[in-house]
């Protein structure tokens, strides 16, 4: 009975079948957007997607693609006051791919470099990250959380009566990294990003909070 008084609704009124079935097919279009593949971190295949994202005081420039159904290679470049910067390539792996959670993990390689002659802030940096995303409707809030390990070179220069000679020494520099934010999707392509960073460099001693604004686009 049930079944046959939803054929008859159907054919009395095509159109509106028509309209859900559309609505229905945008939100979940929505839900795979290039702005809540990004603040995710995980592109579905061949799918692409950048991030351009300013504030005080980080600033970053992400690009992905996505290269398999779980698989995500990217690179970035991140700045602090343009005067510390440091370019990294790596590798995002979807581990929980629901349509209102996803969570993922990835790993970057990169170099960390100044622009100030001071040698003892340059060096090797790797970095682990957990990011975990429940995109709604058009907005998906977010939280990051990395660890950020380099390698920093020391050069002790010593003099002596029968000349001068240079020691090298290495030291490791940690830096814990937590953002929490919200991304808008304003279209399949087009979205904004409102976060605040939570970093904590030179530890033991408490970091200044930061805050960012990014654009979003991708999936053309």
């Amino acid at each position: 009975m049930i079944g046959a008084l939803a054929v008859a609704a159907m054919l009395l009124d095509p159109p509106l079948v028509e309209r859900d079935f559309r609505a229905e097919t945008r939100r979940a279009r929505m839900l795979e957007s290039a702005p809540f593949d990004l603040v995710t971190g995980n592109s579905r295949k061949r799918d692409w997607a950048l991030e351009l994202s300013a504030g005080y005081p980080w600033q970053r420039l992400r690009v992905q693609g996505g290269l398999g159904q779980r698989v995500t290679l990217f690179g970035e470049l991140d700045s602090v006051l343009a005067r510390r910067w440091r370019p990294a390539l790596g590798v995002n792996l979807r581990w929980v791919d629901r349509p209102h959670v996803r969570m993922s993990g990835e790993v970057l390689l990169g170099w960390q470099w100044v622009l100030t002659p001071e040698l003892a802030a340059r060096g090797p940096n790797g970095e682990l990250r957990v990011r975990l995303g429940f995109p709604i409707r058009r907005v998906a809030p977010y939280v990051v959380l990395g660890t950020r390990h380099t390698l920093l070179f020391d050069r002790t220069q010593i003099e002596r009566a029968e000349g001068t000679s240079t020691q090298w020494s290495v030291r490791h520099a940690w830096t814990g990294w937590g953002s929490v934010g919200i991304a808008v999707a304003i279209t399949e392509h087009v979205g904004l990003d409102f976060g605040v960073d939570l970093p904590w460099v030179d530890p033991p001693t408490p970091s200044i909070p930061g805050v960012h604004v990014g654009i979003l686009i991708g999936g053309w």
